[in-house]
């Protein structure tokens, strides 16, 4: 039985560390876009063809609106990793539980026998 619950805390400790894994990431590249200049998101724009008809005052609002998207994004992340760091330390714990009661039966099985 405990086992089998060592196997499964080892699964979802894998899983939560992948989820955290991938939430890193698309915290650096929201928080590089975010630092972003708007000289360096016209550049990025004209190279997609996304601004070239729009003139430099409608860019600079644009940019203020994905700033402030970005901005709202990296929060929401930032709260999903908090969550997520506690998921995986609590998992840990257990895990740690787990493997000392394990070997504390294994243990008491040996002196029994």
């Amino acid at each position: 039985m405990l086992c089998s619950e060592i196997r499964e805390i080892l699964a979802e400790e894998e899983e939560v560390q992948f989820h955290k894994e991938a939430l890193d990431s698309l915290m650096c590249r929201r928080s590089k876009l975010l630092r972003e200049s708007l000289e360096e998101r016209m550049r990025r724009a004209q190279v997609d063809g996304e601004w070239s008809h729009l003139s430099q005052q409608e860019c600079a609002g644009i940019h203020k609106e994905e700033k402030l998207y970005l901005k709202s994004q990296v929060d929401r992340l930032r709260h999903e990793q908090a969550r997520t760091e506690e998921r995986l330390a609590e998992l840990r714990r257990l895990k740690a539980r787990a493997k000392l009661i394990r070997a504390s039966e294994v243990a008491s099985e040996r002196k029994h026998h």
